[in-house]
């Protein structure tokens, strides 16, 4: 579960890790949709696309500590997202999830 530790709001309540290079490359791809709740933490990671994606997701950049770098919201199929030379990590989420959780830069997030 990750919570976010600013607003105590939860992120997902399930991850899929992603830290293997196959699972990095593979990523989201071989879901149709990605359920509330659920989330693929990637690490490590510093930039992330959407190409031959089915829906879209919101994209938290993460550094060492889990605070968040950046954010990006509703990103549709077939983007590429800035490189983020201070990411450690990424979490994809559901769109939708980083404005009903408050969630900004310099937020933490708290890995439970």
């Amino acid at each position: 579960m990750l919570i976010n530790k600013d607003t105590n709001q939860c992120l997902c309540s399930h991850i899929l890790h992603a830290n293997t290079f196959w699972k990095r490359l593979c990523g989201l791809l071989p879901y149709k949709s990605l359920p509330e709740g659920v989330g693929m933490l990637i690490t490590p990671c510093k930039s992330v696309h959407t190409f031959f994606m089915r829906f879209p997701i919101d994209v938290v950049y993460l550094d060492r500590e889990m605070r968040v770098v950046a954010l990006y919201e509703n990103v549709p199929k077939g983007k590429t997202l800035p490189y983020h030379k201070t990411a450690y990590s990424v979490l994809e989420l559901p769109a939708g999830t980083i404005n009903v959780t408050g969630t900004e830069a310099g937020h933490l997030i708290k890995l439970y």
